[in-house]
């Protein structure tokens, strides 16, 4: 089937960069749940085009990966142009996941920025470690239950590295949209889940109305208490003893 693409009136165009386990699929599946947003999914992911995930069992294509890889402004251009109708189309890029398709959506000044950030970093560490040992990155609520959660080590050095990495892609972001004099909005993991969490986002791509799945579609897959899942919990609390680290180590809830 022929998808066609909308030349009547430009949909806004917009992009969610962000570091891993921030809850960017949940995000994703809300916004594309809103009539009026197309939101893709990892289009730049290195193993598939991740299209919006009401699309991934049709046979709508942005192309295939390898198209993706010989000429990515062309790329970006067709899923740009490709908005079936929605007043807006955007998708979610992942801390450097493409470097050339993040400077040229950080170049465009067109292009509508949100920036997803996770408040409390030791979970967004044991929840990627999770990931890696389980193979569950998300798990969908009609696709039944996630396995039961295993217990992780945690390395306080590869905490740190984690976290000093996630801040250098969020400053070298702000930086160049700084630089460029472009505005963004911000948005937190932790506010997703509350009244109005993601009214920004709608406000910034100009749509009305509320998203039909308020609640997402995706389970949480880190449990609320830590102690549950670390294994060292205890040596890891008194290796953060006194700093920040140590309080979101036993912060209970999300």
């Amino acid at each position: 089937m022929e998808w066609m693409m909308t030349e009547l009136k430009a949909a806004v165009r917009f992009v969610i960069l962000h570091a891993t386990r921030t809850g960017s699929n949940y995000l994703c599946t809300v916004l594309d749940s809103h009539p009026d947003i197309l939101c893709h999914h990892e289009i730049f992911n290195p193993h598939v085009v991740g299209v919006a995930r009401h699309l991934q069992e049709s046979d709508f294509r942005l192309g295939t990966i390898e198209e993706r890889e010989r000429d990515p402004d062309a790329f970006l251009d067709r899923v740009w142009r490709t908005d079936l109708g929605h007043a807006a189309v955007g998708f979610k890029l992942c801390l450097w996941q493409h470097e050339a398709a993040w400077r040229a959506v950080l170049a465009d000044v067109s292009v509508r920025k949100i920036l997803l950030k996770r408040r409390n970093r030791v979970k967004a560490f044991v929840s990627l470690l999770l990931a890696r040992q389980t193979g569950e990155w998300v798990v969908y609520d009609d696709r039944g239950a996630p396995a039961p959660r295993p217990k992780v080590e945690v390395d306080r050095d590869e905490l740190f590295e984690n976290i000093a990495l996630h801040t250098r892609f969020y400053h070298e972001t702000e930086q160049a949209l700084a630089e460029t004099g472009q505005g963004h909005i911000l948005l937190r993991y932790e506010d997703l889940f509350t009244p109005g969490g993601i009214d920004p986002a709608l406000a910034l791509l100009g749509v009305e109305g509320a998203p039909a799945l308020p609640q997402g579609r995706t389970w949480k897959l880190t449990p609320g208490s830590l102690r549950e899942t670390v294994a060292n919990f205890d040596d890891l609390s008194r290796a953060l003893q006194g700093s920040d680290l140590e309080a979101e180590l036993h912060a209970a809830g999300r």
